[in-house]
């Protein structure tokens, strides 16, 4: 019995200098068997920024099935699925949530709050701070961190104008997909940016609601009645889900196209500028693999770092007849060939 316990107390030992050496949060010997728990809550769709959050985690030792096990909740084209799934998410009791985007953010919030549960969470999202989500960038407090934006979608948005009109210079007309359904302040935000813009240029902006992916093909074919010359898609999951129709549509119609993120430009796209969502996904992985490790996410600030990217397939421009100027190829961060 005697030798029974010194065993025991001698793996105890063990395992606790094994984990300070690795930075491994400390547990008792009866829990050592178990692997920590990631919650995931995304709309998924889009593989490269899944396989950047896994690739964060696997850079700190967290390996999906080897030393950690990832139960992930996508909401692909529904995100009003969100309640549900959080509810899920919270049953299965992680050791920490990674949430994406802030509207999700919220349903994992209100679940964690029903539930009495409060883990920690790592969002990924716009600005937190002004959204209530936590106290302050620098000192976060509750149970939240992660990844925030230092930039409106103005910025963004009259860059993408900007752009097609150093390559299209006769353009007069531009469309841009506006969905309805998703963050009403940021879209409110870019229309008023695109109504200041425009016409300092010399560009009328011909705004088109989308009702969410379903009225996708609606309002494409309301483009295709109008005299555009170019295109601007916004941010959304509308128009994540639905980006191949979309890039189909541009190629088709020969309307050149701007789009808020790089991965519309590797499927075909003609041109992208915006923040790299992959890039995003990684530094947010960064974070959870630090609560993993021990850390509070009230003591860890708040990732406003951001990088824009500018993405040019010229590829795609043979196919439409546009020359790219010299001008726009010296701006681009990669240009596909």
């Amino acid at each position: 019995m005697m030798s029974a316990m010194i065993g025991k107390a001698l793996r105890v030992l063990v395992f606790a200098g094994m984990a300070m050496l690795v930075g491994m949060p400390l547990v008792t010997a009866e829990g050592a068997d178990r692997l920590p728990r990631v919650g995931v809550l995304w709309l998924g769709l889009v593989e490269p920024w899944i396989k950047a959050f896994h690739e964060g985690l696997r850079e700190n030792g967290y390996i999906d099935g080897k030393t950690v096990v990832i139960d992930v909740r996508t909401a692909g084209k529904n995100p009003e699925l969100g309640p549900k799934l959080a509810a899920e998410l919270i049953a299965s009791d992680p050791d920490v949530i990674y949430a994406v985007p802030a509207v999700l953010v919220k349903d994992v919030i209100d679940a964690e709050k029903r539930a009495g549960k409060p883990i920690p969470i790592v969002m990924l999202g716009a600005d937190p701070v002004a959204e209530g989500l936590v106290a302050s960038a620098a000192h976060p407090g509750g149970n939240i961190t992660g990844v925030g934006a230092s930039f409106g979608p103005e910025d963004r948005m009259t860059k993408h104008l900007q752009l097609l009109k150093e390559m299209v210079p006769r353009m007069k007309r531009v469309a841009c997909l506006i969905d309805a359904t998703w963050e009403k302040t940021a879209s409110s935000q870019a229309k008023a940016a695109l109504d200041q813009a425009g016409p300092k240029i010399g560009v009328q902006v011909v705004l088109i609601r989308v009702e969410g992916v379903a009225d996708l093909d609606r309002a494409l074919s309301e483009v295709a009645r109008k005299p555009v010359d170019a295109m601007i898609i916004s941010t959304s999951p509308m128009s994540l889900a639905g980006r191949g129709r979309i890039i189909e549509f541009a190629s088709k119609h020969r309307l050149p196209t701007a789009y808020w993120e790089e991965v519309f430009v590797y499927d075909g796209g003609l041109i992208s500028y915006g923040v790299s969502i992959a890039d995003r996904y990684h530094r947010a992985a960064g974070i959870v693999a630090r609560i993993l490790h021990g850390a509070r996410p009230a003591d860890i600030p708040l990732d406003y770092s951001t990088r824009f990217r500018l993405v040019v397939n010229q590829r795609t421009a043979q196919v439409l007849g546009i020359r790219v100027p010299e001008a726009v190829l010296i701006q681009a961060d990669e240009v596909i060939k």
